[in-house]
């Protein structure tokens, strides 16, 4: 038996997590006078654009124009995963960079990274919680 969770109670659990995370970011460059990871806190909330897009992109391309042979929506779909990654490792990357130059303190690299894959984790679990039509509502 499924757990059946009350939409307001995952957008209220998500906003609580999604805070968290911009919390750690924005002490990660206040407490440490350096405001750099705010700028990773920009790429980790945009790095799951590029497969929402080319999913959209997909399936529309699937539903008016169907040629098994060709296999373009799965290398659209493959771009977009392949961009969503560099996002990703760009992410967590660009502390560990600046961590290196002494930029960042320890500390605020940790903080950068952990808060910045929360902050990724919520817009993907917000996706998918929220992609589809529910089909208990649907239900008389």
């Amino acid at each position: 038996m499924p757990i059946k969770l009350n939409p307001l109670t995952k957008i209220i659990g998500l906003s609580s997590v999604l805070a968290v995370g911009f919390l750690l970011v924005v002490l990660a460059g206040a407490l440490y006078g350096n405001w750099l990871p705010v700028l990773d806190a920009f790429v980790f909330a945009i790095a799951h654009i590029p497969i929402l897009i080319t999913r959209y992109y997909a399936s529309e391309y699937d539903s008016y124009l169907d040629d098994a042979e060709l296999g373009a929506t799965g290398d659209v779909v493959d771009f977009g995963r392949f961009l969503s990654s560099f996002l990703l490792v760009t992410g967590i990357a660009f502390p560990v960079i600046l961590y290196h130059c002494h930029i960042l303190t320890h500390i605020a690299t940790q903080f950068t990274i952990y808060g910045g894959l929360l902050i990724y984790g919520v817009v993907v679990t917000f996706t998918s919680y929220f992609d589809g039509v529910e089909t208990d509502a649907l239900e008389f």
